[in-house]
Order: structure tokens, then sequence, then C-alpha cells
């Protein structure tokens, strides 16, 4: 069946279409020749090769049916994920945007913090006691918020 999807779907419906329509055509003119004298002994073999090819000409139909189904879902399916991939474009640069905006933040608060270390570097003693203002100075820094 994989074949058939090289053939365009007009020349596979044109192909199915004329498979029922020989098939239901030899079947009627099977039935009407059965009366007709010299024509009769063909009507029976005319019925089987109309039933030959309605039969499987029906079962194609419904499968053409079915397979342009799965092609407009295909169809449907292939637009929406080409519209997420968009989305997810679109995302992925406000993610990448924001990494970078945070970092710009992060890298002046740690700036901020390291002058103001700076500045408060002569108030260590000589026992390098911290004073209650290095200690929230260090937390800051480390929690990455400034004054």
């Amino acid at each position: 069946m994989w074949l058939l999807s090289f053939l365009s779907d007009s020349v596979l419906e044109l192909i199915i279409r004329m498979i029922l329509i020989i098939g239901a055509a030899s079947f009627v003119l099977g039935l009407i020749t059965k009366w007709i004298p010299f024509l009769g002994s063909k009507s029976l073999v005319l019925r089987i090769i109309g039933l030959a090819l309605l039969f499987p000409g029906l079962y194609l139909w419904g499968g053409y049916g079915v397979e342009m189904e799965y092609r407009a879902a295909a169809e449907a399916w292939k637009a929406k994920i080409e519209i997420l991939e968009a989305k997810s474009q679109q995302e992925n640069r406000e993610i990448e945007e924001k990494i970078v905006k945070d970092t710009k933040i992060i890298k002046q608060d740690t700036d901020a913090t390291l002058a103001e270390i700076e500045k408060l570097r002569e108030q260590i003693d000589s026992q390098c006691e911290l004073t209650p203002d290095m200690i929230d100075l260090y937390n800051k820094g480390i929690i990455g918020g400034t004054k």
C-alpha cells in the first residue's frame, strides 16, 4: 500500500473510480444481457467480472477515504508542530534574554558588594573580627541583593 503514496491523490482517485464504474457497469450489463438470446451465455461471465471488480473497488474506495483522513490529520499536526516550534524559539529567546539580564544584575551586585568590602576593609581590627555590618554585607553578597 505504501507504493500508492507515490501516486498523486487525483490519479489514485481516478483509478479507484474507474474500477468501481467498470465493475458496476459490467454487473448491470450482465443482468441485462441474460434476456438477450445470443448474449445470454456471456451474462454470467459479465456478472462475475463485475462483482470481481466492484467488491475490491469498494474496499479500495473505503481505504482511500481513510488514507485521505490520515493525510489531512498529518498535515494538521505538521501545521501545529510548526506553530509550536515558532513559539518554542520565541520562548527560548526570552529565556536567553532573561538569563543575560539576570547575569548582568548578579555581576553588578557582586561588583557593588566587592566595592563595599574594599571600603570596609580598614574596619577589620587586628584580630580579624568582623563587625555586624561586614556580616550583613557578606550575607547580601551571597543572596545577591544590594542595599
